[in-house]
């Protein structure tokens, strides 16, 4: 069992040896995630990490396998280690501590291109006395076709049974099992019923060092994975230190990087961008590869929801346009009229209808052809009509040519909101309605890149904008009715009719009129934005994301940015001061953070959403004012923020093009190829990326 003193510090150097620039590391001190939403991901795995004690892993979920009671638990004296100081990394947690005179350290690394992780474990024994070491693993475990919001569990009848074969230990179930091996050759497995056991003994004085391979999968799959890592865990551990490294360094490549004064800033702006490696799997039995979950982290929200997806629309195609081609596609190719999600591993559809599922398409669709140029794509075929066919029909929902135009009564369901209470958002509602407004306008835009015009959706638009203020707009009240199955008006004070800026559909008084209500008593707070007015009867502390307590993270990003294009930066930079703490306490951030204190919502799975993206997204797009449409043309006009000087976005790559745009405190510099001009804040620069040309407004 002993090793010699040049094996313990290869050991130590895997164990200490982080690049102080990696953005994504955290130190375990500032982390607020409870145990059980605490977890790594390597685009195969996500595990547990039991971060109280060192040497503790629960639960694994590699689709289709799920082991969700798994664990793996390491005693000193019969003890578990408390740990004292640990950090993360998203395919990684270092945990160490001590008990009594025994010092221990454990790193928990997810091998990328395996469903599979190493454990390696370091005791040191200063007591007098010998030190016995035990370590327990157990696990029920099951295949599952259907992976939407819940987390997938493993049921009791799904019990393993263990068997130690050769020099490993499988926790096994018909032709799926757990694989456990080490590289420490006095590591024997004991048995006893569902439980298997290893019992070591660290003499007095002495350090000891090993390895536990853990993988998952059919019994060929996981002996396989655990067979070749085993060998030399540690290489592949460093093989997975090297992966992730290289993966946070092509994100930069791919998208652009943020420099300025304000730490702060750039660490959200970073922090931001951990759904590229928390959200993006590479499982060959999913219907796309890769492919981004709405979450992850301990198998909850694996499925795609449009909704999410979508969030990230701007940043997206930036990182991987293959990727949200493939996507955009696949949500095409279920009714978006029913349903809002497809299942990863079947593509088939799930869960009802979302109103914003029309929006979402459109402007996702928009945004990728935008960012690309690959105006083709509009005609592509999926289930027998061209992409741009399917963004008319989407445009068009509801709405018919041969009537006049009118408003949209969703009707009943409450999944717009899903307010918890009484007061619930149905039938017409306004904010859906004035967002069709752009519906009709993006879909015009692709209609004229493709040589298709369609001019009535132009008019149509018109016709809305007009009917709009005339039905709901309430001067007493500056805020937009809606209206219920009877007939009667009533107000729901939601964040969500901030979304209408910078869309066009909005005029001056009503742009004013709702943001007399962006104040301290009603949507701000200290910590960031309210999802519903605290002045509103349906408010509710404790539904953080549509109800009131907080807000869905990507809320706030996208507020940001229409502030911006509408022209209030000044509004949009106080709503983006609010939630600069959010890196500060959470190395992932899930649906929806609170705003009146730093917290975040606990009651659901999704832990590690996809709309983080998003706030990278508003700065980019927002504070910057890049504005990219599908003809290759884009509009730069940045923002000032007054919490932050020498604002610098460097690599910013659209259509072919790239380019960067620094700010001054009152004026900015946009600079492509051999070219730069330098405008005065508030003024424009256009840019044709067709001929990569900057031209001033």
């Amino acid at each position: 069992m002993q090793q010699t003193e040049t094996d313990i510090q290869v050991m130590d150097a895997s164990l200490s040896d982080r690049p102080a620039c990696d953005i994504f590391v955290m130190d375990g001190r500032y982390i607020i995630q409870e145990e059980k939403h605490f977890g790594v991901m390597n685009g195969k795995l996500t595990t547990g990490v039991a971060h109280q004690h060192v040497m503790d892993i629960k639960g694994m979920w590699a689709p289709p396998y799920v082991s969700s009671n798994f664990y793996l638990e390491g005693r000193v004296f019969g003890e578990k280690v408390p740990t004292a100081s640990y950090t993360w990394q998203p395919h990684k947690v270092v945990c160490s501590g001590q008990l009594r005179d025994v010092s221990v350290s454990s790193d928990w690394t997810l091998i990328y291109g395996h469903r599979a992780g190493v454990l390696t474990v370091r005791v040191e024994n200063n007591a007098k006395v010998p030190a016995p070491l035990d370590f327990m693993a157990l696990a029920w475990l099951n295949r599952e076709k259907i992976w939407h919001f819940s987390t997938n569990l493993s049921p009791p009848e799904c019990e393993t049974i263990p068997e130690v074969k050769s020099d490993h230990l499988l926790l096994r179930r018909d032709d799926l099992a757990i694989v456990i091996a080490s590289d420490n050759s006095d590591v024997e497995w004991n048995i006893s019923g569902n439980l298997a056991s290893v019992n070591l003994v660290v003499p007095a004085g002495e350090t000891v060092s090993f390895s536990l391979v853990v993988s998952i999968g059919t019994v060929e799959e996981a002996e396989e994975s655990c067979c070749q890592i085993v060998d030399d865990p540690l290489a592949s551990v460093q093989a997975s230190d090297r992966e992730y490294y290289d993966r946070v360094t092509e994100i930069f490549e791919r998208v652009p990087r943020l420099v300025s004064s304000n730490k702060k800033l750039v660490d959200l702006y970073n922090r931001s961008l951990f759904p590229f490696l928390l959200n993006r799997w590479e499982v060959p039995e999913f219907v796309i590869s890769p492919y981004y979950s709405t979450g992850g982290i301990n198998g909850g929200c694996v499925g795609g929801y449009l909704y999410d997806f979508a969030e990230s629309w701007g940043i997206l195609p930036l990182y991987e346009p293959a990727a949200v081609r493939d996507h955009i596609k696949q949500f095409l190719k279920i009714d978006l009229t029913q349903h809002y999600l497809f299942d990863p591993l079947t593509g088939e559809a799930g869960g009802p209808w979302y109103m914003i599922n029309q929006e979402k398409i459109i402007g996702l669709t928009y945004r990728y052809v935008a960012a690309t140029g690959d105006v083709g794509f509009l005609d592509e075929i999926v289930n027998d009509k061209t992409i741009l066919e399917h963004m008319i029909i989407n445009a068009m929902f509801g709405d018919s040519l041969d009537k006049p135009i009118s408003l949209i009564d969703y009707g009943t369901s409450n999944s717009h909101l899903e307010l918890r209470r009484q007061y619930q958002y149905n039938h017409i509602m306004s904010d859906l309605n004035g967002r069709r407004y752009q519906n009709y306008l993006h879909t015009s835009q692709l209609c004229d890149v493709a040589g298709k015009p369609a001019p009535y959706l132009r008019e149509r638009a018109e016709m809305l904008k007009e009917l709009l203020v005339e039905k709901l707009w309430d001067n007493d009240t500056k805020w937009f009715s809606s209206i219920t199955e009877s007939g009667e008006k009533y107000t729901r004070y939601t964040i969500q009719m901030f979304k209408l800026f910078g869309s066009g559909v909005l005029d001056k008084e009503a742009e004013e009129g709702l943001l007399s209500h962006m104040n301290e008593d009603e949507f701000l707070s200290p910590y960031g934005l309210h999802s519903i007015s605290k002045k509103d009867l349906a408010f509710d502390q404790l539904d953080i994301d549509n109800g009131g307590g907080g807000i869905c993270i990507g809320f706030p990003a996208q507020i940001i940015e229409k502030l911006c294009r509408a022209g209030y930066p000044a509004e949009a930079a106080d709503i983006l001061e609010r939630i600069l703490w959010w890196p500060d306490l959470m190395p992932y951030w899930g649906d929806s953070i609170a705003a009146n204190c730093k917290d975040y919502r606990r009651d659901t799975p999704l832990q590690n959403s996809l709309e983080g993206a998003a706030i990278a997204q508003c700065i980019i797009f927002g504070i910057f004012g890049i504005d990219a449409r599908p003809d290759g043309s884009v509009t730069i006009k940045p923002n000032s923020l007054p919490f932050a000087s020498n604002l610098e976005l460097t690599g910013v790559k659209i259509a072919g093009t790239e380019f960067s745009i620094a700010i001054d405190e009152d004026t900015f510099t946009v600079s492509c190829e051999d070219q730069v001009i330098k405008r005065r804040l508030g003024e424009s620069v256009q840019l044709d990326t067709s001929k990569k040309l900057l031209f001033q407004v």
